[in-house]
C-alpha cells in the first residue's frame, strides 16, 4: 500500500469516528518528511462546542503545540475532505508543504484571494495540493456516496 494510500485510509478511519461521535465525518492526518506521522485529529466541532474544531486545526494545534514551532515545512497533511477557508488559511500560515485532501465540497468557499492560489495571502510559499484522491471512499463516510446521489 502506498503512502499516501495508507494516510488517507486513516483520514477515512478518523472521519468514521468523527460520524459515529455526532460530529462531520472529517479526519486529517500530518507526516514528516520520513512520513512518519506526528499528528491526527477528527472533526470535534459537536462533541467540544467548538465550530473551529476541524479535523485539519485539531492536527496543526496538536503538531504546533508539541513541536512549539508553527513552522511545519516539509509536512504533509492528509484531510478526507477539501479544507474549507479556515483550514486552508491556517495550513498555508504554517507552511505545510503539500496538502491531499478526498472528496471534494459539495459548496466550495473560494473567495479570492484564496490561501491556496495567492502568493501574497501568507509569507509562506504555496502548498502543493492534490485533491480527489481515493474521493470515492471519503464521499461513502460523508454518506454522498454513490448509492446516496453522489457528490453533488
Amino acid at each position: 500500500m502506498s503512502e499516501d494510500r495508507r494516510n488517507m485510509q486513516r483520514c477515512i478511519e478518523l472521519a468514521q469516528k468523527a460520524r459515529d461521535a455526532g460530529d462531520h465525518p472529517f479526519g486529517a492526518v500530518i507526516v514528516d518528511e520520513t512520513g512518519a506521522v506526528v499528528a491526527e485529529e477528527r472533526n470535534r466541532e459537536n462533541t467540544e462546542c467548538d465550530v473551529t474544531w476541524h479535523a485539519e486545526i485539531g492536527a496543526l494545534r496538536k503538531l504546533t503545540r508539541s513541536m512549539g514551532t508553527n513552522c511545519l515545512e516539509g509536512m504533509t497533511l492528509y484531510t478526507s475532505g477539501e479544507p474549507c477557508i479556515m483550514c486552508a488559511a491556517a495550513i498555508r500560515k504554517t507552511g505545510v508543504s503539500r496538502v491531499v485532501f478526498g472528496a471534494h465540497s459539495r459548496k466550495p468557499f473560494r473567495p479570492e484571494p484564496h490561501p491556496f492560489t495567492d502568493p501574497q495571502f501568507a509569507e509562506n510559499d504555496l502548498p502543493e495540493v492534490q485533491g480527489g484522491y481515493m474521493e470515492d471512499e471519503c464521499l461513502r463516510v460523508q454518506g454522498r456516496g454513490a448509492e446516496n446521489g453522489g457528490a453533488s
